[in-house]
């Protein structure tokens, strides 16, 4: 039977319902959400279908990532230097590094370097599209469907808060879109057919909001105003989310206001940290150090000061035991929120002590030799009766 008992000292207890205030948002659609986990701490109608403009580079960003070579150069097709609205003015015939495309897409928000990073690789904008909304598929993007590489109006031209959550932290993995989201300046050398480009990033709390670090802005007019903007303070990092905002810079810095004023993050245990002790009797030595197979984080309201209760099931051990092998399972309760569980593993080897050792041999001696005795006894016992006969 499983044996409960509290082993941590004062933690933190997470009750979100308390802490799902109205906040000052104008978006029609928004979300905060941790980073990391994808852990959400606020929303608004986090499914409802929006357009999202040039949050849609999001996207093509992560496939000219994938699916390129960011050295390779790039001749601009007609195609894209005729696409419209906002742009790094591209020319027919002109040689663009990729790299310096994908810069543009993010920074610039230009909508002439999707189209003509979309050609390059994949050898036609339709096709590209395909692959969008196959990566999409992939990534479990269930309510988002993509009809072109930039985001310029089209009503079958859709997604959602929560989608571009999914999106945005499955981006923040490659060190490169990091880097180039976080750029307040990006500078493009010299072509064939222009001179050096200049261009300050579109998103302003890069500049405004401390620890801002992206992600990328949007606009068109049935869309309204869209943003994703991550920041990240003392190690943590947030993404705020709006869609259809009559002031995006606002509504997210608010958000993020609100999740660093409001939460902190505690770490319950780090994958491979040695979080509990259990007893094996007759083990050299009785106690085993058992580890945290997985890293378990959660996000906790400051206002609400308590204990978490912890409950430790040690499995039914068999010695020896070998470093690895799993031995029980550890279990968190936040009372009226959650329950977060890791399973243990043995940190090291367990064998039995000299002491059971000699024991388990001593006894199985005796019965070895309590089991020739019988044979003899019963042995005997014939030969007697035989001689009778």
């Amino acid at each position: 039977m499983a044996r409960c008992f509290a082993i941590l000292a004062l933690l933190f207890v997470l009750v979100r319902a308390t802490l799902s205030q109205d906040l000052p948002i104008t978006a029609k659609s928004a979300l905060l959400a941790d980073a990391e986990t994808g852990e959400i701490l606020w929303q608004r109608n986090p499914d409802l279908r929006c357009y999202p403009a040039s949050l849609t580079k999001i996207m093509t960003a992560v496939l000219v990532l994938e699916r390129g070579n960011l050295e390779d150069w790039v001749t601009v097709p007609k195609e894209a230097a005729f696409t419209g609205e906002s742009s790094m003015a591209l020319k027919e015939g002109e040689r663009v590094q990729l790299k310096d495309l994908l810069n543009a897409i993010l920074v610039r928000s230009a909508n002439d370097a999707c189209v003509a990073a979309a050609i390059h690789l994949a050898g036609s904008v339709k096709k590209f599209v395909e692959w969008m909304n196959e990566k999409a598929k992939e990534l479990g993007m269930t309510n988002t469907h993509f009809v072109n590489p930039h985001g310029l109006h089209h009503p079958q031209h859709f997604t959602t808060a929560r989608d571009l959550l999914t999106l945005t932290r499955y981006a923040l993995q490659t060190p490169t879109f990091r880097i180039i989201v976080s750029q307040r300046e990006i500078i493009i050398a010299p072509t064939n057919k222009s001179a050096l480009r200049r261009y300050q990033n579109r998103n302003k709390l890069l500049e405004l909001y401390h620890g801002c670090d992206g992600v990328k802005t949007g606009y068109t007019i049935p869309a309204g105003k869209c943003l994703v903007a991550s920041a990240t303070r003392n190690g943590w990092q947030l993404i705020a989310i709006v869609l259809g905002s009559q002031d995006h810079f606002a509504d997210c810095a608010t958000l993020l206001d609100y999740g660093f004023n409001n939460f902190v993050r505690l770490i319950l245990a780090e994958r491979g940290e040695k979080v509990a002790l259990l007893h094996v009797p007759n083990g050299d030595p009785e106690w085993l150090w058992a580890t945290a197979t997985d890293s378990v984080k959660v996000i906790v309201p400051k206002a609400k000061i308590g204990r978490i209760k912890s409950c430790l099931v040690q499995g039914s051990l068999k010695l020896p035991i070998r470093a690895g092998e799993i031995v029980g399972e550890l279990i968190w309760d936040i009372p009226g929120a959650s329950i977060h569980k890791v399973k243990l593993a043995a940190a090291h080897n367990l064998d039995w002590s000299w002491k059971a050792k000699a024991k388990l041999w001593g006894i199985r001696f005796l019965g070895v030799l309590a089991l020739i005795l019988l044979l003899v006894k019963i042995t005997n016992r014939r030969r007697k009766g035989g001689r009778k006969v």
